[in-house]
């Protein structure tokens, strides 16, 4: 049984390798051999998953599936808090039908149990009415700051467009 780590650690090594994506969370193989191993993802990669989960979240318009993700003490600077956000995603839910969304991978910064993502990305949205709405066509930047709550990472702040 002294190979075992080694297999695993090759196993996972080479499923890494075979596929395009760095967020050990989303690649079921590895995560099941790194649980089995007694591993667990980085807190820079489980923060990553927060992330993509989020934005698929965004772009499925699944309100739940991005609030997952939300802190019930968020707050923002433009004075919402977990329930001025679940209202702010139902009316961009509701007025747009089609939200798509480009990232690069973030650059994450964890101090201990509080984290801050820089996320670079580009929306495009086309409105439900497009006399009433505007599409959306923004690229920038914007923090996300985290808290590690039960072992679980979560948003405390969207912050503005850098």
């Amino acid at each position: 049984m002294r190979w075992f780590p080694l297999v695993v650690l090759a196993a996972s090594t080479t499923l890494i390798g075979a596929c395009k994506t760095s967020n050990l969370a989303e690649i079921p193989a590895v995560q099941k051999i790194g649980q089995a191993a007694g591993l667990q993802a980085g807190d820079a990669e489980q923060i990553a998953a927060v992330l993509e989960d989020v934005s698929r979240g965004m772009q499925n318009r699944q309100v739940f599936k991005v609030l997952a993700h939300v802190s019930r003490g968020y707050h923002d600077a433009e004075g919402r808090d977990y329930e001025g956000i679940q209202a702010y995603l139902d009316d961009v839910f509701r007025k747009y039908r089609e939200i798509r969304i480009t990232r690069v991978t973030p650059r994450i910064v964890v101090d201990a149990d509080r984290a801050r993502a820089i996320e670079t990305f580009g929306t495009v949205a086309e409105p439900q009415d497009p006399v009433r709405e505007p599409p959306i066509n923004v690229q920038g930047q914007v923090a996300v700051d985290l808290v590690k709550m039960q072992g679980q990472w979560e948003i405390i702040e969207w912050g503005r467009i850098l």
